[in-house]
């Protein structure tokens, strides 16, 4: 996203700690927004996306806020007829934080992402990225629902054999082999083209069609996985069993019929049947499902985890493969509680002796995490898209392993430089680091060390304290931001610091830093900030932009004042006033931060000499106080008393 369009953005900001909405003004303001609506808790917040027009396109919001807290806020938000893009920014730990993004899935919230505190330029425009203004913005229709589908168009379907199975290669991880396909019904509607199983399963279930589609899949599935095995195509062939009828006794003695009638081994088979209906006419199924296991069949529980009683049905079926579902796969590489969940089930999966496949693989990153977690298929749009039955034999012919090895090659190694002036924390920090094994480790007690290393070595990634004794990491940062060492300015940068303060917070931000740690820093928390810092687009800003910024004093030249801003009207225009406004300095206190630009006199008497700034509409601070702290342009991070603030 350019700043042009930045500049067109809303944004408003939700956080009631002055300190946190300071360094996200501050963070927009950099980025070029200069529409800018703050709120301190949920109910401010609300009412002015009610009445707001043009509306808010993106929305920061805290999840910890008094009154109306974020969780209550998103809630209330569902109902809105116009919807922001939502970024949350808060601290709190990670299983809380995907249990917010599930509620938000839930009430069908437009969640781009979410940002540790402090943020960061790089991984705020890398979720601005995301948002698509026209799109989101559609007020909701109010029958978004796809057209109904009359039992007889999809009775007279199934009758003209428009229902055809589509083909998805599944690829086992470790040798990048084709070991097998599943099919994936399509209806070819003579009026409205290829359907997906989205646009007409629900109906088909509805009907009482659901076993009448399946015989046909399985059956057309059988004849056509018997033709590839007599071209040589050996695969195995996965359909679903979505039967209402599993728990008939007479049930798997028909597959076997409708299978076997086509010639296709029965072990080249494998039924996928979800947990659900696993759970139906419990004697009469299990018997079923283990006749088929008996005739050689192989049975998949599908969806894994998605139903109640996921370790319960491992325990009664004798199922050959776990399937995992692609709702986990698609959010496992941002959440540490649904990593965890897919990791141990796929340790259950290793100690049950069974298959484990991974439905819905899309990015390389989320292949990398289940081949690292030991998964043994793969199956997804990375590797290809489900096709016709004529199309499957070309592609595995042109299929080599290698075309997925470049897709998903791991980020190269990166050589680190830890700068830590306390012994025991150098060497506990530098030892975490090497069993990362993420690339050469090395270490410097001080600024002047690290500028030695700097001129002998090129490293990929900086991490250092902020406190060193006599001198200041930030310095450090400084001096690399704007290109005064060997190494260039897009080196990626991790802060460590025992304290929050708001010059602190506020300098991170404007040196771009790319990750923050607290201290003491967990081995994951390490990890978690290299992996951000690393796989961020990091474009560091021209080297003028960081010459002015100094740990030690801020710019002395700002045109800018500290203060609290309100806008009070003028009855008449005067010499003073000749805009006809009055603005008015109140509760002016240590510690507080640049608010909006107030140009002084010499900056007004001396208009060609007024550095250049993009205007900032900032709104007044909804809140039931008198307005708070905000922070604009450069040099904001200077003046504030260094009173720490706690970070939620």
């Amino acid at each position: 996203m350019n700043q042009s369009e930045i500049e067109r953005l809303r944004f408003m900001i939700v956080e009631d700690e002055p300190t946190q909405r300071a360094s996200l003004v501050a963070l927009l303001t950099r980025i070029g927004a200069r529409h800018i609506t703050q709120a301190e808790h949920g109910r401010a917040a609300l009412e002015m996306l009610q009445a707001q027009s043009p509306p808010t396109d993106v929305l920061l919001c805290d999840l910890d806020l008094p009154e109306m807290d974020g969780m209550a806020l998103l809630r209330q938000m569902a109902g809105l007829p116009s919807l922001p893009s939502i970024i949350l920014v808060s601290q709190l730990d990670a299983a809380m934080r995907d249990s917010v993004f599930a509620m938000a899935q839930a009430y069908r919230l437009p969640i781009l992402g979410d940002m540790a505190k402090p943020p960061s330029r790089s991984k705020l425009l890398d979720l601005l990225a995301l948002h698509q203004a026209s799109a989101l913005h559609k007020p909701r229709p109010a029958n978004a629902a796809a057209p109904a589908v009359e039992r007889d168009e999809i009775a007279a379907g199934l009758k003209k054999g428009e229902f055809v199975p589509y083909f998805q290669p599944k690829v086992e991880m470790d040798s990048g082999r084709v070991v097998g396909v599943e099919a994936l019904v399509r209806w070819n509607h003579p009026h409205r083209g290829l359907l997906a199983p989205g646009a007409f399963l629900a109906a088909v279930e509805s009907h009482g069609l659901m076993d009448h589609l399946t015989w046909i899949v399985l059956s057309q599935s059988a004849a056509i996985g018997q033709t590839w095995h007599q071209r040589g195509l050996a695969l195995t062939l996965s359909v679903n069993l979505s039967l209402s009828s599993l728990g008939r006794v007479e049930l798997a003695e028909r597959i076997v019929e409708v299978v076997s009638k086509h010639g296709f081994p029965l072990s080249s088979m494998i039924l996928e049947v979800t947990e659900s209906a696993a759970m139906q006419a419990v004697g009469p199924s299990l018997e079923n499902l283990t006749r088929l296991r008996l005739r050689g069949f192989g049975l998949s529980i599908d969806d894994y985890g998605t139903g109640y009683s996921a370790l319960q049905q491992l325990t009664r079926v004798p199922f050959t493969e776990l399937k995992i579902d692609q709702s986990f796969v698609r959010t496992a590489v941002q959440h540490e509680t649904t990593r965890i969940v897919v990791e141990s089930s796929l340790d259950i999966a290793r100690k049950l002796k069974l298959k484990s496949t991974a439905e819905g693989i899309d990015p390389p990153q989320q292949w990398e995490m289940l081949k690292a977690m030991g998964c043994d298929i793969a199956q997804g749009y990375l590797i290809a898209k489900p096709m016709p039955a004529e199309a499957l034999p070309d592609w595995v012919a042109r299929w080599h392993p290698g075309s997925l090895k470049r897709r998903t090659s791991s980020a190269p190694e990166v050589d680190i430089l830890l700068v830590e002036d306390e012994d025991f924390q150098r060497a506990t920090y530098a030892e975490l680091l090497r069993q990362l094994r993420l690339g050469r480790v090395e270490t410097a007690a001080s600024v002047e060390q690290a500028l030695h290393c700097l001129e002998y070595a090129r490293y990929g990634l900086v991490i250092t304290d902020v406190d060193l004794g006599q001198s200041s990491g930030l310095e450090l940062v400084r001096l690399i931001r704007s290109r005064q060492t060997p190494v260039g300015p897009q080196t990626r940068i991790v802060l460590l610091s025992s304290h929050a303060e708001q010059d602190l917070v506020l300098q991170s931000i404007a040196l771009d830093i790319n990750g923050y740690l607290a201290k003491p820093a967990s081995a994951f928390a390490l990890q978690e900030a290299i992996e951000q810092a690393l796989t961020e687009a990091f474009i560091a800003q021209p080297a003028v932009h960081y010459l002015g910024l100094s740990a030690a004093e801020p710019p002395a030249d700002s045109p800018l004042s500290a203060s609290i801003l309100r806008d009070t009207p003028a009855r008449t225009a005067t010499p003073e006033h000749p805009s006809g406004r009055a603005l008015a300095l109140e509760g002016l206190e240590a510690g507080m931060v640049l608010a909006a630009p107030i140009l002084n006199q010499e900056a007004q008497a001396h208009p060609a000499q007024r550095p250049c700034a993009h205007g900032v509409d900032h709104q007044p601070l909804a809140r039931d106080a008198p307005p708070a702290a905000q922070t604009a342009g450069r040099g904001a991070f200077g003046r504030a008393a260094p009173t720490p603030q706690r970070l939620k």
